[in-house]
């Protein structure tokens, strides 16, 4: 069995109100699908574990919450000052039903969580046989653009590069990697990303080192192809 790491960008026209929200401000910027439930045909039941500026953009993550039609209702749990959860039940139509055929209307295994990002950007890891995991990629529509991070053997051991990192490294290299800290040539330092995580230079570099120390020990473990 193989497994396929994708990084999918979606125009905005196609993107959930809860994604494009990701894009219109700068303080929640990421939101992480940790787990989901189908059991009821009508609705499509999610945990999303959201990222970013908590104390200033809560409030205006739930006035978007509020402006979705589809959403039946939600439930948020505070995790600290950088995070929080958020359960939702959500009528299945619309982007929900492609959510749910996403996930359930294949042989393949989509391995939790599934990133969402500013400008359109999903991240997830899929598991199945090659011939499967090929058409999944043939098959994506042709107004989503699809690069293929990381493919190997699948290895239930093995972490992912979403699951390796923690919840604040994530952030720290996901901001890093938006405002250009990793283009070559580099186009923002390590006080540029400090600057738009409200932190300091040293904690930054810090959090910077760590995470890619962990990145470059499990893409160095060989099992990548």
């Amino acid at each position: 069995m193989r497994y396929l790491q994708l990084r999918l960008h979606l125009p905005s026209e196609v993107r959930h109100p809860m994604h494009q929200f990701l894009s219109e401000q700068e303080l929640i910027r990421r939101a992480y699908l940790r787990h989901w439930n189908f059991s009821d045909p009508s609705a499509v039941t999610t945990l999303f574990h959201v990222v970013g500026d908590v104390a200033e953009g809560s409030d205006e993550y739930i006035d978007a919450l509020d402006a979705v039609d589809t959403i039946v209702e939600y439930d948020i749990t505070p995790v600290d000052d950088r995070s929080f959860y958020v359960y939702v039940t959500e009528a299945t139509n619309g982007i929900a039903r492609e959510l749910r055929t996403l996930l359930t209307d294949t042989d393949l295994l989509v391995v939790p969580p599934i990133v969402y990002g500013p400008d359109g950007e999903m991240q997830l890891e899929i598991a199945g046989h090659d011939s499967e995991l090929q058409a999944v990629v043939a098959g994506l529509p042709s107004h989503v653009s699809v690069s293929v991070d990381r493919l190997g053997e699948y290895d239930a051991h093995r972490e992912s590069s979403v699951a390796v990192l923690t919840e604040r490294q994530r952030e720290v290299v996901s901001v890093a990697r938006e405002i250009g800290y990793y283009d070559v040539p580099r186009n923002a330092g390590v006080r540029d990303v400090a600057d738009r995580l409200d932190c300091s230079k040293s904690t930054t570099a810090n959090h910077l080192r760590k995470a890619e120390a962990r990145l470059v020990a499990l893409y160095g473990d060989g099992n990548t192809t």
